[in-house]
């Protein structure tokens, strides 16, 4: 039979080897690097799958002074410092093997191969072989029968006696003298000056060891190596002392404790879900299903007298319900609906038209509309909108455990449920049941996990809204987003015109165009290729036509639209090519797929408006992406034109903030000028133009007024002297002589942008005006191009989180208002500052004052808040209204 056999790794080594076999910059969410504990990871499952190891254990450097340093203060001295990014991340490495439940050794005073050495002496032996994974070559004198070293970044990395002698010339346990005379570079043990590795290979093998070299050092031949031998004994002594591996240090260890075990799967999840590892967080999940709901956990609700006892137990209970519903098939048909009354007593019935048509089904579907009975829900936006479908629309949402740690953690956009029981609860209720899967399931089937999932929801609420109060942002939740939340709703439900007719005469005209160019493209090559093949583009480029290489690449040469606009300047084609890629994507984007996405029985589209989607606090919107509509150019703008009101008696109106940002910066950093300047009504570029360049403003011409506005918009983004000399095309000194003009006529917008970069370094976060936090660990990074990265974002976070915050008062106070005032407007899309309404014609006058009072009102500030609004019968059609 053969003998088991125990990996144990040089876990310092394997750090050092992970962080700098994967240089692509790696992080969590909230910023802090993981490329080496990603490595580490990797390197540790191709370990463990390969070779199945029965015993495993991991071994540490602490990183300060061992016993050899105390003998030789030049020992390993040339070393260069360990990477702050790679000391960072060690302790995770350390996590991450605890959850793995496999053990780690280290001791102030010995390096990891002296706790490897003797883990290996003491369990070694004929029943199991210990393989010593690293790949200092100190290790070698470790070998004997049943100790191997193996390096695993090595194609044929087991290394056993055989392969010493051949490659060294002597037997692994001469290795330390070989040593002791030849030295070590990288550890910067001295040897012997003048002895190299064949020399002192020679000498060991024909004296058998440093001492009998030593005693017989009259036999040997050669003078000058006699000479240097005689002279630094006391050096090739030093040397072996340090190459000496200790196999004795002061450890408790034994082979059962090294056996290997079955992770801590809650920990693990947990810690791979932290560092966002997602392909090897799906690979522990399919190894460990969720666990078995509690049995009795939920109430299957399967007749009428089971709906009309939900219903009275829903009527009885005081305080806020926790919902969670999935649909059933695709289009549902049906839904399965559980309810939680606190974290231990759970309901979950099936719900469709039929249910909703019987006496208790109407008592259900009027207790889900009452916005006097309180609900809470994990995305209750999606939940109502399933409901509705069938009939039961929802109200009455006084919490959502998405937006809640969305609020609490913005860097991790649109948590799951299932994500944050693990995290919080230490809960294993697995992903939301799938609509496919519950199609043809029964209510036996699901009832304990739907009913897991409404009571999971019931205790993270409970949890999430102290944590919220504890960090002042209470109100925020209460007050903004979930009131939103119900906006959100009503306006996907209610969605937004499109013309088909338009969209056809559009792909038409396209694709008519699209041919002329492929063509021109051709004739300017001098053959046809691929027009979508980086490959044969680049062939074209710098092969026919000898353009100058910009860019490279790992697969060659780069073909990106930065590099094609650098080309364009030299060669027509290029601009041609670019002039393709734009009409293609907005082909496939818009035109293709906008008639697809329409609802068959509105004719509209219904995109999806995110809420906990962006770490600013931005909504973002898909499927499709309306937010992301081309306004600059002619193609995109015909675009727009497609998007159209309910009727020929209807129109769209659109309301734009102006200078939203701008604004919000000089009431944010107080300064008297910028603030002056909006008062006063002023162009604020050709304003800032004229103080930079000292000019009255009517003589700003449009170049100088681009350039303050490049500086204006810039200088909320962080915008260096680099960045402008390359958006405005002019020299560095010019660049950075501009932003110090700026700050010199601004000068407390100087010292609020600083300001707020003191104040993530030292609070760890900034935040908006309405208290919404955005954590930038980034900030205090070692790393200058990360710490860099997260000054910007000091800088511009509080500025777009409050403008987000700003719109989405106004759009809670504009729902309010249109219902107050009984008006059949419609709010129908939100592009950033944009809001946009489908309206009655005969409304339009009413309707313009009323959304200049709640958009400009929705903040107080120290400038003026200003709106334009605009009406037409297309999106792109439009003009103001007064």
């Amino acid at each position: 039979m053969a003998a088991e056999q125990a990996f144990l790794i040089d876990g310092t080594a394997f750090c050092y080897r992970a962080f700098y076999a994967i240089r692509a910059p790696m992080s969590t969410a909230d910023g802090r690097p993981t490329n080496a504990v990603f490595g580490f990871a990797m390197m540790l499952k191709s370990l463990r799958d390969k070779h199945r190891p029965a015993y495993l254990a991991v071994a540490f450097d602490t990183g300060k002074p061992t016993f050899r340093h105390k003998k030789f203060k030049g020992y390993k001295v040339s070393r260069k410092p360990t990477p702050p990014e790679l000391i960072q991340q060690v302790p995770v490495v350390k996590q991450l093997l605890a959850a793995y439940r496999i053990p780690c050794f280290e001791r102030e005073g010995y390096e990891a191969e002296d706790l490897l050495a003797t883990i290996a002496r003491r369990i070694a032996g004929p029943d199991l072989d210990v393989l010593l994974v690293t790949g200092d070559k100190d290790a070698l004198q470790l070998i004997d029968r049943h100790i191997k070293v193996f390096n695993p970044h090595q194609e044929n990395g087991l290394v056993e006696a055989d392969a010493v002698r051949e490659r060294y010339g002597v037997e692994p346990s001469q290795m330390v003298d070989l040593m002791a005379l030849m030295g070590d570079k990288i550890d910067d043990i001295p040897g012997v000056p003048g002895i190299g590795p064949k020399t002192a290979a020679q000498l060991i093998h024909r004296f058998g060891s440093l001492n009998a070299l030593y005693r017989r050092l009259k036999d040997v031949e050669s003078p000058s190596q006699r000479k240097h031998l005689e002279e630094k004994r006391d050096q090739a002594e030093l040397s072996r002392e340090l190459a000496q591996i200790d196999s004795d240090a002061p450890i408790e260890v034994s082979a059962k404790a090294l056996k290997i075990q079955e992770p801590d799967w809650k920990a693990l999840r947990a810690l791979l879900r932290e560092l966002d590892f997602k392909r090897m967080l799906n690979q522990v999940e399919e190894r460990t299903p969720a666990d078995a709901p509690e049995p009795g956990a939920a109430h299957a609700v399967e007749s009428d007298a089971g709906v009309d006892a939900l219903v009275k137990r829903l009527r009885a209970h005081r305080g806020a319900t926790a919902l969670a519903a999935w649909p059933a098939g695709n289009p549902a048909d049906a839904a399965f609906v559980a309810l939680a009354f606190g974290k231990d007593e759970a309901w979950v019935a099936r719900i469709d038209r039929t249910v909703l048509r019987s006496a208790a089904g109407k008592r259900l579907a009027v207790w889900l509309a009452d916005p006097e009975a309180a609900k809470v829900g994990h995305d209750a936006k999606s939940t109502a909108r399933w409901l509705s479908r069938l009939g039961a629309p929802l109200d009455g949402v006084r919490g959502d455990t998405m937006l809640a740690a969305y609020l609490l953690n913005p860097a991790r956009t649109s948590p799951t449920l299932a994500d944050l029981a693990d995290e919080r609860l230490g809960e294993r209720i697995g992903a939301a049941p799938d609509p496919e899967e519950l199609s043809g399931a029964s209510l036996p089937q699901v009832a304990a996990v739907c009913g897991q999932h409404a009571r999971a929801i019931a205790a993270l609420h409970e949890q999430c809204v102290v944590e919220l109060a504890a960090v002042d942002m209470a109100a925020l939740y209460e007050e903004l987003e979930l009131p939103l939340l119900n906006v959100l709703a009503k306006m996907e439900a209610a969605g937004v015109g499109i013309d088909l007719v338009h969209l056809s005469r559009l792909k038409a005209s396209m694709d008519s165009q699209l041919l002329h160019l492929t063509q021109e493209i051709y004739r300017l090559a001098g053959t046809s290729f691929n027009l979508n093949s980086p490959k044969q583009l680049a062939e074209v480029l710098f092969g026919r036509l000898k353009l100058p290489v910009i860019k490279r690449t790992k697969t060659g040469f780069s073909t990106d639209s930065d590099v094609l606009h650098q080309l364009a300047a030299k060669h027509p084609l290029p601009e041609r090519l670019l002039q393709y890629r734009e009409l293609s994507k907005l082909m496939s984007t818009y035109v293709d797929a906008l008639p697809k996405l329409a609802d068959p029985a509105d004719g509209r589209i219904h995109t999806s408006f995110n809420q906990a989607a962006t770490a600013t606090g931005r909504l973002s919107s898909s499927e499709p992406n309306l937010q992301n509509i081309p306004i600059k150019t002619e193609l995109g703008r015909s675009i727009r034109q497609a998007f159209i009101p309910a009727g020929p008696d209807h129109a769209l109106v659109a309301a734009d903030y102006s200078q939203v940002e701008l604004r919000l910066l000089a009431h944010m950093a107080g300064d008297d000028q910028l603030i002056a300047a909006f008062r006063d009504g002023r162009d604020i570029h050709r304003y800032t133009a004229s103080l930079i360049y000292g000019m009255p403003e009517p003589e700003i011409q449009p170049e100088q007024r681009y350039a303050a506005k490049t500086v204006n918009f810039g200088i909320l983004y962080g915008m260096s002297a680099h960045g402008l000399s390359k958006e405005l095309g002019i020299p560095f000194e010019d660049a950075q002589r501009f932003i110090d003009a700026y700050f010199e006529r601004y000068p407390k917008v100087r010292g609020y942008l600083d300001g707020q970069i003191l104040k993530a370094r030292k609070d760890g976060f900034v935040q908006t005006l309405l208290g919404r936090r955005r954590y930038i660990p980034e900030v205090n990074s070692p790393d200058m191009m990360t710490r860099q990265f997260g000054e910007r974002m000091a800088i511009n976070a509080p500025v777009q989180g409050s403008a987000a915050d700003l719109i989405k008062r106004a759009m809670v106070q504009l729902d309010r208002r249109l219902a107050k005032e009984r008006l059949a407007s419609r709010m129908v899309l939100q592009v950033h500052d944009e809001l946009v309404f489908d309206a009655p014609k005969a409304e339009v006058a009413r309707l313009t004052p009323l959304i200049r009072q709640e958009m400009e009102g929705a903040f107080t500030l120290s400038v003026p808040l200003e709106v334009t609004v605009k009406a037409g019968p297309n999106w792109l059609e439009l003009l103001s209204v007064k």
